[in-house]
């Protein structure tokens, strides 16, 4: 008899969980179905699952096994006595005797909550600015909101089924020792992202190598040193995909006739290798490089993937079989020997990030170059290791600098890593010491990598994706700043006989007057690293810290900005206007007359149209920053 009682006082604490013993019986005679009361008392995540909820604050059961950040809503309730009448076009059909109208009950809900702290509320919780009709208590489930799967037919984007190894793997960029920010989600992608579309093959299998690079980077054996394993031999047989089916192997998706081969081969000879060896005049992307390819096959077919791409985009072709079939097969190819951890490795992984530079948006840069920033640190390659990796490094800090003038953001390898000695005056004093022009021009990009160091650190950029920067004292940004001019303008005064301009034409002397003048240098070093003076030069004056006042007056931020504009007027290297795309960004937004602006567009059409490099999306900013051409 206890035991009944015990149970009765149960039943009569929890009315909205309690079902009956035995179905009642009708007048009838038959049984009578017994209804459960579903709860609304369930965490936001289980609501959303449609699973049943224990609701045991702060983590309930369900979310505490899955592993999930459990989430709780406003706790509504539904009291007869805020009934009201509402007008008849919003009443529901089957309950014609119950209806409600939206009023302000907030003192109701408040008193309501009896807890001993706030609880997390999720976005989709957050009350709209437009009514809402409430639901009847006795609704038969809570309605749910449309699933991302259900929306893609909406916005005509194809649904593609997902890769548990490439998800699975993906790892967590926001806790990367190898990393110097977090790197923004895939989900952040643009949908004008290229040729790098969300649901396109290109991004399945670039998301697939990254995955990998990250593994390779995070593992520490075997060394990098490592013999590599012969891969001129590897099984053609049907590789087995991750759903349990045989996929075709890509050598049959890249087939090349020799006369394809060999123009793709001299493509990258003589038009993409010089892009690359712009500040390194040993050429080891040239030289040494297709050398490498002969026993590397990975090597091989990266370097053909990006000369394919290369002239699919000269040449606007629409048809991308052959670069996706040679990317594909240079990735099936590179991903069994990222253990090895070798330099011909890392070289495959480099070629591979200038091909996804020229093709996809380039304000989704970072997301494309976080994986061999990865393996470069965990490799330990600096700026003054020599040969061939210093060369790489060299290669992949100028797209790490250009994608931080883009996004507003430091770089991904630290500025302080990039020689080893850690400060500064240090750093600089290892780059001056190398006594090649080409050298110099690298301790340019090591400036200016130390420009967007400084203006992230002191808050004067607002990063896109990881927040305000440091925020020191005004007395703190001063010192920085005058010690970080100083060298720059100290490699402007003391730079070599190769970097100066052999001819100089002012824009007065020609009949008409140009908008620009002629400024024309001897070699690649010289332009591009010119050119990325004149950018940090501009950069620094126009952060300049008000109070300051330089003993010796430098010349305005005009003047730099006109220099950086006739330098690749005035120089048509295709090595060095692949750089050029941002800083002409950086100098137009200072040019106010129309003559300037017709003659910046034209050289953006023409360094796309006779390079493939994609500079329109820069030219539509500039457009819409100056407004009124014709003013």
């Amino acid at each position: 008899m206890e035991t009944s009682k015990d149970n009765d006082k149960e039943n009569e604490t929890s009315p909205d969980t309690r079902e009956s013993s035995q179905p009642p019986s009708s007048n009838n005679g038959k049984l009578q179905t017994a209804g459960k009361k579903r709860s609304r008392n369930g965490c936001l995540n289980c609501r959303r699952k449609r699973r049943k909820c224990s609701e045991t604050k702060p983590t309930c059961e369900g979310c505490q096994a899955r592993g999930e950040t459990c989430q709780w809503g406003v706790k509504v309730s539904f009291r007869p006595e805020n009934a009201h009448t509402v007008d008849h076009l919003f009443r529901h059909s089957n309950t014609p005797h119950r209806v409600y109208q939206i009023i302000d009950v907030t003192s109701e809900i408040a008193r309501d909550y009896i807890t001993d702290g706030p609880e997390p509320v999720s976005q989709i919780d957050k009350e709209s600015d437009k009514p809402r009709l409430s639901q009847p208590e006795d609704a038969e489930a809570v309605q749910e909101e449309p699933s991302l799967e259900s929306l893609l037919p909406i916005f005509n984007i194809p649904q593609q089924t997902p890769r548990p190894s490439i998800a699975e793997g993906m790892p967590s960029l926001g806790g990367n020792p190898f990393l110097n920010t977090a790197s923004p989600h895939i989900s952040d992608t643009s949908f004008e992202d290229g040729i790098f579309l969300p649901g396109s093959q290109y991004l399945e299998l670039h998301a697939e190598l990254r995955s990998r690079l990250f593994d390779t980077a995070h593992s520490v054996e075997p060394s990098r040193r490592g013999t590599p394993v012969p891969v001129g031999l590897l099984d053609p047989t049907p590789l087995p995909s991750d759903s349990g089916a045989v996929e075709e192997d890509p050598r049959r998706l890249a087939q090349l006739s020799p006369e394809q081969e060999y123009t793709l081969w001299q493509v990258y000879i003589t038009e993409v290798a010089p892009w690359i060896d712009k500040f390194d005049n040993d050429r080891h992307f040239e030289l040494v490089l297709p050398m490498l390819a002969k026993e590397a096959e990975h090597l091989k077919y990266s370097i053909l993937a990006l000369s394919a791409r290369q002239i699919e985009l000269k040449e606007k072709k629409t048809e991308l079989n052959t670069s996706l079939g040679l990317y594909q097969l240079a990735i099936h190819l590179l991903t069994p020997q990222l253990e090895t951890r070798s330099t011909v490795v890392l070289a495959s992984s480099a070629v591979l990030c200038v091909l996804e530079m020229l093709s996809c948006s380039p304000k989704a840069w970072r997301r494309h170059l976080d994986g061999c920033a990865a393996l470069i640190q965990a490799l330990g390659i600096t700026g003054t290791c020599g040969g061939l990796e210093q060369a790489i490094f060299w290669c992949f800090a100028r797209m790490d600098v250009c994608g931080g003038l883009i996004s507003l953001e430091k770089t991904l390898i630290p500025v302080h890593k990039w020689v080893g000695c850690g400060s500064l005056a240090e750093d600089s004093q290892v780059l001056t010491a190398h006594a090649t022009f080409d050298m110099r021009a690298n301790t340019m990009v090591y400036l200016i990598g130390r420009v967007v160091d400084l203006l992230c650190n002191f808050g004067r950029w607002e990063q896109r994706h990881t927040g305000p920067g440091v925020m020191y004292t005004n007395n703190q940004y001063v010192a920085q700043w005058l010690q970080l001019w100083d060298l720059i303008d100290t490699w402007h005064r003391e730079r070599p006989q190769e970097m100066e301009p052999i001819l100089v034409i002012p824009s007065q002397q020609y009949d008409p007057p140009r908008p620009f003048p002629t400024v024309l240098y001897p070699n690649a070093p010289a332009i591009a690293g010119n050119q990325l003076y004149h950018t940090a030069a501009l950069l620094m004056l126009k952060h300049k810290p008000a109070s300051l006042h330089l003993a010796q007056k430098p010349r305005s931020m005009l003047w730099h900005a006109r220099q950086i504009c006739a330098i690749s007027i005035s120089n048509g290297n295709h090595a060095c206007w692949t750089n050029s795309t941002q800083p002409i960004w950086i100098a137009g937004q200072l040019m106010s007359h129309s003559s300037e602006h017709k003659a910046i567009l034209e050289l953006y059409e023409r360094v796309e149209r006779e390079t493939g490099w994609s500079t329109r999306w820069r030219a539509n900013d500039l457009i819409e920053y100056w407004g009124d051409l014709e003013s």
